[in-house]
């Protein structure tokens, strides 16, 4: 049986990070990181890779971990006895712990169809040899089906448009894409932006089956309509990984994850949990969007690494900013929409600052409140990606510190 201070279990870009910030916070304690992948995955950019064949350029260094004493494990951790304060692994032995941080991640969320296990269907996991699968399906690949128009769907569909001889259809389920990021006419010209790429897209309509002899060769729409296809992608969003926490008997929700408080503490005061398996607040209040980010997810390892042996400082619930480049266009949005914003219970206002105020490529979308002039949601269009960025930050910026929307200063 083995023993160690701190606990890693997870080794993505949030386990990763934790491990590396326990060692800067306590120097003199061991630190074991557990993951069951050979290569881990960094996540930003990962499904672009994926359809481009890039994905070595989203490992993550092992030489790190090793520089700073931290040992990894390559091995699956599948039972965690919290009396005993002891992980059970698949193959090697026993782990025994004095602070654990769980950093489990999420997984594609499960699809509500028929013929989700004929070859040639993927999901976007977060495994390197199960996307290496996608890339060889994609080499012989004529007619493409991404299911759903979310960032990873068109992130992944971009990057598929540089393939001429590939045949891409995106199917959304909602009226537009990116509805939850975007109103109405900013969603329009991303759809604009996509089929000028070359992609097909069609919006407001469900999967009802795919259908295919052992491999997919079709996708059977809720209208009726049918699709060629011999490679599917099912984009349609992730759910946390609490598996390992519920069944250890911690505290969760079904649908937001691993509760945890201020410190990132489960319902055990010596078991933390970080990333995508935890359970997030949107800043924006109810209605607010709740985007499981990478870099949210670093700042939460960077503060249950700080908590460990002592509470030092608590999680600050960021404004979580979303931007989506399609060709040479950029759009990014921050706060509330309009769509979402019935449920705050607060009446919004919105104004557009038009193409040439703030930048000849640039416009603005900003909502803010009736009662106080307060802004509380922008989204942004324009070029190049560095600027629609920027403006993004300055608006996050003005958000949080409740500036009135005709104070505002963008140009």
């Amino acid at each position: 049986m083995k023993r160690t201070d701190v606990l890693v279990v997870g080794g993505g870009i949030c386990g990763y990070t934790a491990a590396l910030a326990a060692r800067r916070y306590y120097g003199g304690k061991k630190i074991t990181l557990v993951r069951k992948e050979v290569r881990a995955l960094i996540p930003w950019c990962l499904a672009y890779n994926c359809a481009k064949g890039t994905l070595y350029n989203n490992v993550l260094r092992d030489d790190r971990l090793y520089d700073e004493g931290i040992e990894l494990v390559i091995d699956e951790v599948t039972a965690i006895d919290r009396q005993g304060k002891c992980v059970t692994t698949a193959f090697a032995e026993d782990i025994i712990y004095d602070k654990l941080i769980l950093a489990t991640g999420s997984l594609p969320a499960p699809p509500l169809f028929k013929g989700a296990d004929l070859q040639g269907v993927f999901a976007l996991k977060k495994e390197f040899p199960y996307l290496e699968n996608i890339r060889a399906s994609l080499a012989s690949a004529r007619s493409l089906v991404i299911v759903g128009a979310g960032p990873a769907g068109i992130e992944f569909a971009e990057a598929c448009t540089a393939n001429r001889q590939l045949n891409v259809t995106m199917v959304e389920l909602l009226p537009h894409c990116l509805a939850w990021a975007f109103d109405d006419e900013f969603c329009t010209l991303v759809e604009e932006n996509l089929r000028q790429r070359g992609l097909n897209i069609i919006t407001a309509t469900g999967v009802e089956e795919l259908q295919g002899n052992k491999r997919v060769e079709q996708v059977k729409l809720t209208s009726g309509r049918t699709l060629p296809a011999d490679t599917v992608i099912l984009a349609t969003g992730v759910v946390p990984n609490t598996g390992l926490a519920r069944e250890a008997g911690l505290a969760t929700h079904e649908h937001a994850g691993i509760l945890v408080d201020e410190y990132m503490r489960t319902s055990d005061e010596d078991i933390f949990a970080v990333g995508d398996c935890a359970a997030k607040i949107s800043p924006s209040g109810p209605g607010g969007a709740i985007a499981r980010q990478a870099i949210a997810g670093g700042r939460e390892a960077r503060v249950a690494a700080a908590n460990l042996f002592a509470l030092k400082r608590p999680r600050e619930i960021a404004l979580e900013k979303f931007s989506v480049t399609i060709g040479d266009h950029a759009f990014g949005s921050v706060g509330l929409i309009q769509r979402t914003n019935p449920e705050t219970g607060r009446e919004m206002l919105t104004v557009d600052i038009a193409p040439g105020v703030i930048a000849r490529d640039v416009a603005v979308k900003v909502a803010y409140a009736r009662e106080t002039g307060a802004t509380i949601g922008a989204q942004v269009h324009g070029k190049p990606l560095g600027l629609v960025r920027e403006i993004i930050d300055r608006l996050a910026t003005a958000i949080q510190h409740q500036a009135r929307f005709d104070e505002l200063a963008l140009a």
